[in-house]
């Protein structure tokens, strides 16, 4: 995806959807987290987690629908 300015400086519809999917993974990540301290603390479980949550499964809803 290219990097693209802003309307007006204020951002449509879609960025914001976009934004609200990585503060629910952030959560998520979070969360489990407290319950898994080494969940957190591990890099590679971070980035396949992030691998996952924002582009896996937001294509497979997008199949499915």
């Amino acid at each position: 995806m290219r990097l693209r300015l802003l309307k007006d400086g204020l951002p449509d519809r879609l960025d914001l959807r976009v934004f609200a999917g990585y503060l629910l993974a952030a959560a998520v990540y979070i969360a489990i987290g407290v319950a898994v301290t080494d969940f957190l603390l591990s890099f590679w479980v971070g980035v396949v987690y992030l691998l996952v949550t924002a582009w896996l499964i937001p294509t497979a809803v997008r199949r499915i629908l």
